[in-house]
């Protein structure tokens, strides 16, 4: 069978950039900063990190409702082009600044271009089926790999896990740059009515907004709070964000709604081996695996579910194999939290992903725009992982030794340091995360069904002479 170059690399670059935006949409809450700053300042540019993402993940919606309404595929890649083009301008930019209000701002420029990108590489791509499964693989992928490129301790820089690198960029820009040259006869962005439209926008909004203000709830709750406080706090959140996706998918006409609750379900099912992988308990590089190891681990994984997806269509399967993570959490907190086994959780999350979500995948590009953008927005979860059962409080000053004078003006050294240690082994973590995962498997069993139809009126009968 003969391979269609131009299919082939738009399939290549959608892949690509699907992973581009995926990086910088990637901003999980907390983290260990380095910087010299105020208090206000560092808390308002630690804030800024799920702002700046539930903005990208709305724009990727507003993004590609623009260009469905033009109809260019070819517009959709300059489109990608331009968005690749600024965060190229940002990383040159970020060597560069030198306070925290200069790289909140270019947090925001970011993830807003990398919400372009994602919207545009769906209006490009999605309708034919290899570019709807590279831009997914690219995606999942990377959210679920992306936090093994986070650092110790981060600096001056416009997110937790650092900047995107530059041959990606290059790869992407070059990419959208070729698809938007090369000539597309006949190939239109996929049209979405208006009630669809409405359905992805106002879904988008809500499941992020919601998450975005719920996480602040949690962050605002007293640190001397008992854990029964913290606990009830954090399980109301999750049931707002669940109801809340749950109405959405069910405003959507069709099964289409399905793939809202599958993204949710794989960002709860996801979450500790997150929580795990991400820096300073950074499992795979402490236990001498590279971190490629886990980048490879979750490519495979990811496509092995995706083209199971293209024959058996069973997305439950796919939530029930993801869902063995939470369910170890639960049994073990403490089993696979670094090491072969961390490996082990995060190809079984990576492939019920690809299962679950290459078995709901939409036909309506709207909603794989809302849908693809879910797990970043998903930060209440992310709370739920990070719930410190202790808490340590360090106390001391710093004096030079006598008659050292090297010892003398550290401040290189001692600039103020912001700790927040992700800390996951509580059992509750992985009860209420499985519970999140069943609710959803239970609405996509439920929106799988035929929609009962109200049966027409019988006509009246004629009157008797």
């Amino acid at each position: 069978m003969p391979v269609d170059a131009r299919a082939a690399l738009s399939a290549l670059t959608a892949l690509l950039g699907g992973a581009l935006a995926a990086f910088v949409l990637t901003a999980p809450p907390g983290g260990r900063w380095s910087v010299s700053a105020s208090d206000r300042e560092l808390d308002r540019y630690i804030s800024a990190q799920p702002t700046g993402v539930a903005m990208g993940v709305v724009l990727a919606v507003v993004v590609y409702l623009l260009l469905q309404h033009r109809g260019s595929r070819r517009l959709a890649w300059a489109t990608m082009a331009a968005g690749t083009a600024v965060l190229v301008s940002g990383r040159f930019a970020v060597v560069g600044v030198a306070g925290l209000d200069g790289l909140t701002a270019l947090h925001y420029l970011k993830t807003a271009a990398a919400g372009a990108i994602l919207g545009a590489a769906v209006a490009a791509v999605w309708g034919r089926r290899v570019g709807q499964l590279t831009l997914t693989l690219g995606v999942t992928v990377v959210f679920l790999a992306a936090p093994v490129f986070g650092s110790a301790a981060v600096s001056y820089s416009t997110s937790v896990i650092g900047e995107p690198s530059w041959w990606l960029l290059a790869a992407v820009g070059a990419g959208a740059v070729a698809c938007a040259v090369v000539r597309d006869e006949g190939s239109r962005v996929q049209r979405a009515g208006a009630h669809e439209l409405r359905v992805a926008l106002a879904s988008a909004v809500a499941i992020a907004v919601s998450n975005r203000l719920l996480l602040a709830w949690i962050g605002q709750q007293p640190v001397d709070a008992s854990r029964s406080t913290a606990w009830a706090v954090i399980a109301v959140s999750v049931a707002v964000v669940l109801v809340t996706t749950e109405v959405c998918a069910r405003m959507v006409d069709g099964p289409d709604g399905r793939f809202l609750l599958g993204a949710t379900a794989i960002a709860a099912a996801a979450t500790p081996v997150l929580a795990d992988l991400r820096v300073p308990r950074l499992g795979v590089a402490d236990f001498g695996v590279a971190p490629w190891v886990a980048v490879t681990v979750a490519v495979l994984s990811v496509a092995v579910g995706l083209r199971a997806s293209m024959r058996w269509r069973l997305p439950l399967a796919g939530l029930a194999l993801a869902a063995v993570v939470p369910l170890l959490a639960a049994l073990r907190p403490d089993l696979g939290n670094s090491g072969a086994l961390l490996l082990v959780r995060l190809a079984l999350v990576g492939a019920g992903a690809g299962l679950a979500l290459g078995a709901t995948a939409p036909g309506a590009a709207a909603l794989a725009a809302t849908g693809l953008g879910i797990p970043f927005v998903s930060t209440v979860f992310y709370a739920v992982a990070t719930v410190p059962t202790t808490r340590t409080v360090f106390g001391g000053s710093y004096q030079p030794l006598p008659g050292v004078e090297t010892s003398r003006g550290p401040d290189a050294v001692l600039d103020r340091e912001l700790l927040s240690i992700p800390h996951y082994d509580d059992r509750l973590t992985g009860i209420v995360l499985l519970v999140a995962v069943a609710f959803c498997a239970f609405g996509i069993r439920a929106l799988g069904r035929p929609r009962t139809a109200p049966a027409p009126d019988a006509p009246d009968a004629p009157d008797a002479a």
